[in-house]
């Protein structure tokens, strides 16, 4: 027996997870997960290629390893649909990332120059025109030959022919797939939101639509679930957007607002502050720690009507809100650090803690 999963047993047994359970939950957070692992060996659905579907389970894997984990406590029968899903969206949110949409230094008044807009835009339309294509549709033609040929190759993504099957499965709301993209798109200029409204308003778009069409995967269709789901993708979003904070600094985005900031407060020195080439005053940090504070103090608000609201979602289907957990670590942990969101400890691994955490929610069906 490997010495990780002793220790996986040695914690299942401190925090008195039920004897009969306590291998499988072992099992679950300590194997060496692999293409080849359960998720793969279960596909029984005729329209499903394997290789379709170990694909976004490693792309999973190493993009949303959050995710990945929610995804192995997933029912059986819906693993695959869930993984396709996340890979589908972590795939959508890493577009405007991998253009690096913002210089070194920029500072948030700045804007994008045209050609990033064009080519950000041009990778949405491709997903865009791929859904089209997924529903069956015919796309029309486009006077721009640039747009015009990027359905051409739509098939060939093995994320399109994995959502195409899951999508015969699970028969989709189109609409929540629809959102995924057009969250991004929205998204493609934006160098810092105005109000807190406007950030939670594209939580809801991006992360809820996720819940909801996790939802889906597990056969729920119902108004008071997704009314809880809603609650948690908010709460979710939020907490994504301070937890990106220094990395998004540096590429010149600001998670935080601009009405929860002073018009003066100097964003070149924020971000300087994370390179290391500045330091904010003792005032207008405190006004930045006042704003992030602000802004988790809403996300954990959100959470917690999650919470209470969870009973309006089946018992059978609560593992939808098993994002809330590491959500919520870190909420507590930023806490503890006195909301100082640049505090480099916040970044460290809790991996332990989260995946007992989960595990309960696992077991119990009670975040």
């Amino acid at each position: 027996m490997s010495s990780r999963f002793s220790l996986a047993m040695a914690l299942c047994r401190i925090r008195q997870v039920p004897k009969f359970h306590q291998r499988a939950v072992a099992n679950v957070f300590f194997r060496d997960f692999s293409a080849k692992s359960s998720v793969g060996r279960s596909l029984d659905h005729q329209n499903y290629s394997k290789q379709d579907v170990d694909y976004c389970v490693n792309l999973v894997r190493d993009r949303d390893r959050e995710g990945f984990y929610c995804g192995l406590l997933m029912p059986r029968k819906v693993q695959k649909a869930f993984f396709i899903l996340r890979a589908f969206n972590a795939e959508l949110a890493s577009i405007k990332g991998e253009h690096h949409a913002r210089s070194k230094g920029a500072t948030a008044t700045g804007t994008m120059d045209l050609p990033k807009q064009y080519a950000l835009q041009m990778r949405l339309q491709w997903w865009n025109n791929a859904i089209s294509h997924i529903y069956g549709e015919e796309i029309e033609r486009i006077s721009d030959p640039s747009f015009a040929n990027l359905s051409i190759s739509c098939w060939e993504s093995p994320i399109v022919r994995a959502l195409s099957a899951a999508n015969q499965e699970m028969k989709f709301t189109r609409r929540f797939l629809e959102r995924l993209i057009e969250s991004r798109q929205n998204d493609v200029e934006i160098m810092q939101f105005s109000t807190l409204e406007e950030t939670k308003n594209y939580a809801e778009q991006s992360v809820s639509s996720l819940l909801y069409l996790t939802l889906e995967c597990l056969g729920v269709r119902e108004d008071a679930a997704d009314e809880a789901a809603s609650y948690a993708g908010v709460g979710i979003g939020l907490t994504t957007a301070l937890r990106g904070t220094s990395f998004r600094l540096v590429h010149g985005e600001v998670t935080v607002p601009s009405n929860l900031l002073g018009k003066t407060f100097p964003y070149n020195q924020l971000i300087g502050s994370v390179v290391g080439d500045s330091k904010l005053s003792d005032e207008d940090a405190k006004e930045w720690k006042n704003a992030v504070t602000a802004m988790a103090l809403s996300a954990s608000s959100y959470l917690a009507e999650a919470r209470d609201k969870q009973g309006q979602i089946p018992k059978s289907a609560r593992t939808v809100l098993l994002p809330v957990v590491p959500a919520s670590l870190y909420l507590s942990r930023l806490e503890k650090y006195n909301y100082d969101v640049l505090e480099p400890a916040l970044h460290e691994p809790q991996r332990v803690q989260m995946m007992m955490m989960m595990a309960r929610t696992w077991l119990t069906g009670i975040l």
